[in-house]
């Protein structure tokens, strides 16, 4: 008898939970449904739409971190790990790589990660070091590579190009 009224039990709880996590396709009472009555269909956000990828590629010879268009990406060495210090007018010299970014050929996925600047955007990171792009910048360059002894580009590993 114990037994029975148990899985009886089990089975109504499951059925219970099931049915909470069940997407519900009308709206909540009171929910404005438009002229006809009829709900519109939810719109997903696309999460390729906003979100940049970081990939290796060949830049002066060497294999390089670079973002979606082929630009190379730094480091900034007077970050800290995670925080950056490249804020206002260094930003506009030194453009943040922002938003939650993807891995591209050749980048460890689990090294890429995000930093919440002091402006409220959200900055790329790889092995928690915040990215950077150089402003003049173009597919391939790395003008900014050792500028002012403080710009360097990363290898797939990243570890710092310092020459």
């Amino acid at each position: 008898m114990f037994v029975r009224r148990f899985a009886l039990l089990a089975a109504v709880i499951t059925a219970g939970a099931l049915g909470a996590c069940a997407e519900s396709t009308t709206p909540p009472a009171g929910a404005d449904t438009g002229a006809t009555g009829a709900s519109a269909a939810p719109v997903a956000a696309s999460p390729s739409a906003a979100r940049a990828a970081v990939r290796i590629a060949n830049v002066g010879g060497r294999k390089a971190l670079v973002d979606q268009e082929g630009r190379t990406l730094y480091v900034f060495l007077r970050d800290a790990k995670g925080k950056s210090a490249c804020l206002d007018k260094c930003a506009v010299t030194w453009p943040p790589m922002v938003g939650d970014a993807v891995n591209g050929d050749g980048v460890d996925g689990f090294l890429l990660s995000t930093y919440t600047r002091p402006d409220g955007t959200v900055q790329t990171t790889y092995r928690n070091l915040p990215l950077y792009r150089f402003r003049t910048d173009k597919p391939g360059d790395a003008h900014g590579q050792g500028m002012d002894g403080a710009w360097f580009m990363l290898d797939e590993n990243g570890e710092m190009y310092q020459w």
